[in-house]
């Protein structure tokens, strides 16, 4: 398994922490992962989807302009 380090910054590791416990996580990092796998789904939910199918999702959402 790879690992890859974060920064972040001290008013988001707080809204981490707030939210993790409620949500039923053992930690914060486990959160985190959860969030990000899904975010992950949502823009890669078929192997078929080209580059550009991925790229248009991602416009969509915000995350590129």
């Amino acid at each position: 398994m790879h690992k890859l380090k974060l920064k972040l910054d001290n008013e988001t590791i707080e809204r981490i922490r707030k939210v993790y416990e409620v949500g039923g996580y053992s930690s914060p990092e486990e959160f985190v992962i959860h969030i990000i796998e899904r975010e992950l789904e949502a823009l890669d939910s078929g192997s078929n989807e080209s580059e550009e199918d991925i790229r248009r999702k991602m416009e969509g959402l915000g995350y590129i302009e």
